[in-house]
């Protein structure tokens, strides 16, 4: 594999930033704590997504078993089997890695300076050879968290880190509860890295089975539960593979996070997912090391990057209805989620679809469904048309050593076949979409209860003055109620989205990722107008693959089933679902916790993805928007991670009440 020359002074420049800002690291080491380092990361001069988005995890397996000073010896030793720019390569990675084995050794002189025996002995180690102990793993892992500039997706690290706890208990140099003391560090080290500010990235995964179908749930596993459950920390963010085989210990720990009401603890379904990853050309070895990416998207591991895009399901419904123009009655601002953020406009993906002709010459719900499937198909093409990298920006070389066949063939990761990359589009908020299609179908073609003129013009009014037609679109069939009429339509937009999609390919020849996901949610509410559902601009969108807020009328059975109707193994990037229960509906059963675990069990052997489960308190929500000074530790869930309630936006708070309204 060839190098280029714009991909190498791309990277030469980079090398030379970030060896300089590695000077910059604070040598903090504290006589209190089991491992050095600061909780902090040095600013950098430029916010440096161009050459790492932090959405994916480290190869930490390689990083662990080659440790710091082995990936620059091997750098330097391999680079002799290569010529030109490959060699070039190999030979900056070396540089990168001597300046961060000089880094941490001064990390050890610091440690002896201050008679921190323990410290000094691991960073001087680790300055020289692979960690070989549990400590010295653990060290590596928070040094790698300072390394990477920006907080990031942290991965499987109950894996990572579990064969030297086993080595160490084999020899007798460690118990449960000092490896207890040292992960309950680590988490508290993320929790001080996020500061609080909510969407960071820091997602750990836990537990899965292996290609036996054996559940490798851990000592360490549990020990990361039992702590999450005791604390009330935002970070990092917990999400828990699980499969047939899954304990009825894991499942247990799994609901007490869940009925804390935090919404901290996300499942992911094995059989659905690794099975996907199959039939999308992931070996079977790296499909069983699937974890999440800063939310809940699905990735592999340490064998990739991963980046993603979205359209707008529900913007082509209005594309359709204008003939490709937008129906919107006016722009808006908003935060990204948090109330001390800036004001951005808000805009659509793709903001003018195709010219698909007058909605009022679709003679018949055939006709309009074409339209609409056209007007998709046009964003996919827009969104799609343009790769996912370039040489221009290539992967940071902290990064990209971690990654397979870097250091031994020279290749760069975005163009190396033995990465798995998860590059990915989205097709946000298909329950609100389909039940637009829905309304339009039951009003207009089949029972004519509503003309066309009618219709077009109270959305262009957004409702006002036209609330009997409002109250019919709102009665019409909504998605997540189990009703086939809506269900039929959401397994078909998925499935063709699913094809579309798929026909696209990344450098290394491997499919475009499909996913039914929306981060973006409480935005699209504001960047397209009054919709054929009866929600009117502004008002909630349906995050995900859930059903739009307030519309699900037939209890949290009725959402599973007709969620699991959709074949999410073909969308395999994401597919979540976000289950709300409200707490009064728990209140008086003996048993509250059985009713949850029941709930997303039955959600997997349904074929289900992912599923986030929170137990939601209207009341408290509304009394915490009014009174916000009492309610200071008030943990939510948003989308790929939780966030104190009385910090988020005012629209995004609007959002989390819907959900709960909803119940």
């Amino acid at each position: 594999m060839k190098i280029s020359d714009t991909l190498i002074e791309s990277i030469k420049k980079d090398t030379e930033s970030y060896s300089a800002w590695l000077k910059k690291i604070k040598l903090t080491v504290d006589k209190d704590y089991f491992l050095a380092g600061p909780f902090a990361s040095p600013e950098y001069k430029s916010w440096p997504r161009y050459h790492d988005n932090f959405h994916y995890p480290l190869g930490m397996r390689k990083m662990l078993s080659l440790g710091f000073a082995g990936i620059r010896d091997a750098a330097l030793r391999n680079s002799h089997n290569f010529k030109g720019n490959q060699r070039e390569y190999l030979l900056l990675t070396h540089e990168v890695y001597k300046n961060i084995t000089g880094l941490i050794a001064r990390f050890a002189a610091v440690a002896k300076d201050k008679n921190l025996g323990d410290i000094y002995r691991i960073c001087n180690n680790l300055s020289r050879r692979p960690p070989k102990t549990f400590q010295e793993a653990c060290q590596v892992y928070w040094f790698c968290a300072v390394l990477r500039i920006g907080t990031s997706t942290i991965g499987r690290i109950d894996q990572h880190l579990y064969p030297f706890y086993k080595g160490d208990r084999k020899k007798g140099l460690i118990d449960l509860d000092k490896a207890k003391l040292i992960i309950a560090e680590l988490l508290y080290r993320f929790e001080k890295r996020g500061a609080a500010k909510g969407d960071t990235l820091q997602n750990i995964t836990l537990g899965g089975k292996n290609s036996y179908g054996e559940d490798e749930a851990n000592d360490l596993t549990y020990a990361i539960l039992e702590l999450a459950a005791g604390n009330k920390y935002v970070e990092p963010k917990i999400n828990v593979r699980v499969h047939q085989n899954s304990s009825k210990r894991l499942w247990n720990l799994i609901t007490e996070l869940q009925m804390s009401g935090r919404g901290i603890c996300t499942i992911f379904n094995d059989e659905a997912i690794i099975n996907g990853l199959i039939k999308y050309g992931r070996p079977k070895e790296v499909a069983y090391n699937y974890c999440n990416d800063g939310c809940s998207e699905i990735i592999l591991d340490g064998f990739g990057e991963t980046w993603f895009r979205y359209i707008d399901c529900v913007k082509a419904i209005e594309h359709v209805l204008f003939n490709g123009e937008e129906n919107l009655p006016k722009r808006k601002k908003m935060q990204y989620y948090s109330k001390n953020e800036d004001y951005l406009e808000v805009k659509a993906p793709v903001q003018k679809g195709q010219k698909t002709g007058d909605f009022l010459m679709m003679n018949d719900f055939p006709a309009f469904y074409r339209a609409y499937l056209k007007q998709l198909k046009y964003q996919i093409d827009i969104m799609l048309r343009e790769p996912y990298n370039s040489d221009k920006y290539p992967m940071r070389l902290f990064t990209a050593a971690t990654m397979p066949d870097v250091l031994e063939k020279a290749r760069e990761p975005y163009a190396n076949k033995s990465c798995y990359h998860t590059y990915g589009l989205f097709i946000g908020s298909l329950g609100t979409a389909v039940n637009s299609l829905a309304a339009i179908k039951y009003l207009i073609y089949d029972k004519k209860i509503l003309t066309k003129p009618k219709l077009l013009t109270a959305l262009q009014n957004n409702f006002e003055s036209y609330p009997l037609i409002q109250k019919l679109c709102q009665q019409a069939p909504k998605f997540g109620n189990d009703d086939d009429l809506v269900d039929k339509m959401a397994v078909g937009i998925a499935g063709k989205f699913a094809v579309w999609v798929r026909a696209y390919k990344d450098s290394t020849g491997q499919p475009i990722l499909p996913g039914l996901y929306n981060h973006l949610f409480h935005h699209t509410a504001y960047s397209v107008g009054a919709t054929p559902d009866g929600r009117d601009f502004g008002s909630a969108i349906g995050e995900h693959i859930s059903p739009t807020p307030g519309t699900a009328f037939s209890g949290p059975t009725a959402i599973i089933n007709s969620v699991c109707k959709i074949n999410v193994g073909e969308q395999i990037f994401g597919s979540t679902l976000h289950l709300n229960i409200p707490v009064t509906s728990l209140k008086g059963t003996a048993n509250p916790q059985d009713i949850i675990a029941d709930l997303a069990k039955v959600f997997c052997l349904k074929g289900g993805c992912v599923l986030n489960l929170n137990v939601l308190d209207y009341q408290k929500l509304i009394e915490a928007q009014k009174h916000p000074e009492k309610y200071k530790d008030l943990l939510v869930r948003v989308w790929g991670f939780s966030y104190y309630f009385v910090n988020l936006s005012k629209e995004m708070q609007d959002h989390v009440i819907a959900r709960a309204k909803a119940l």
